[in-house]
């Protein structure tokens, strides 16, 4: 018993002399060390939290609802992502020091439809478009051509353009691949097929990572 309690119930009178030897007689409670598990153990499992930890948080159902967090994030990431933006300006700037926009397999393409863009936007930089057309005439062949025949449609189409956007050095190369279409029996393509090529091209490498080939395709889609 706490003294001070003590103290006080004896100083309030002789009646509580027994009260306190009685509290003073009594046992005093000795708890087990492991009492508190002993009670755990003999608890039911069924309902509540055990339960609840039993059945769900087991590695299966946790790896499900990890795999299914991260596919959420791709998801959100895909159509979330920033739309490409495409301009004039930023196909300048893929040209090269040569005045291709291009390294790779694909830069033939490339530059028939960069030059058609530099050609039919009129805020497009003329410095650019000279550069482009020369590199384009550069490739030319003795014949007239450029390797095979859709190729060589495709650059008689964007040297057409050139042209008309007054690019003198065009005519020349045009003329010549005229020629070249004309003994191998095929057709110039026209703007509006160009057009549909660079759609169907852009639709086929949109997520390349080589920048000019999407940004003058696109470009040239939308013309």
């Amino acid at each position: 018993m706490n003294a001070d309690l003590e103290r006080d119930l004896l100083a309030a009178g002789d009646g509580l002399r027994d009260v306190v030897g009685a509290l003073r007689r009594a046992p005093q409670a000795r708890v087990q060390p492991d009492f508190a598990a002993q009670v755990l153990a003999h608890l039911p499992r069924e309902g509540g939290f055990f339960r609840f930890r039993s059945r769900w948080l087991t590695p299966p159902v946790l790896f499900a609802a990890a795999a299914s967090l991260v596919a959420l994030c791709m998801f959100v990431s895909l159509v979330f992502r920033p739309v490409p933006t495409f301009s004039v300006a930023r196909l300048a700037e893929c040209q090269l020091t040569d005045g291709s926009f291009s390294s790779s397999s694909a830069a033939p393409y490339v530059q028939a439809f960069a030059v058609t863009v530099l050609a039919r936007d009129p805020s497009s930089d003329r410095t650019a478009l000279d550069r482009a057309v020369d590199a384009l005439v550069r490739t030319q062949d003795a014949a007239g051509g450029w390797g095979n025949a859709a190729l060589s449609a495709r650059n008689v189409a964007a040297l057409a353009q050139a042209e008309g956007a007054g690019v003198a050095r065009a005519r020349a190369a045009r003329r010549r691949g005229l020629r070249y279409l004309r003994m191998h029996g095929i057709g110039e393509l026209s703007a509006g097929e160009l057009v549909q090529e660079a759609n169907d091209a852009f639709a086929r490498l949109g997520g390349s990572r080589d920048a000019g080939l999407v940004c003058s395709a696109a470009l040239a889609g939308k013309l």
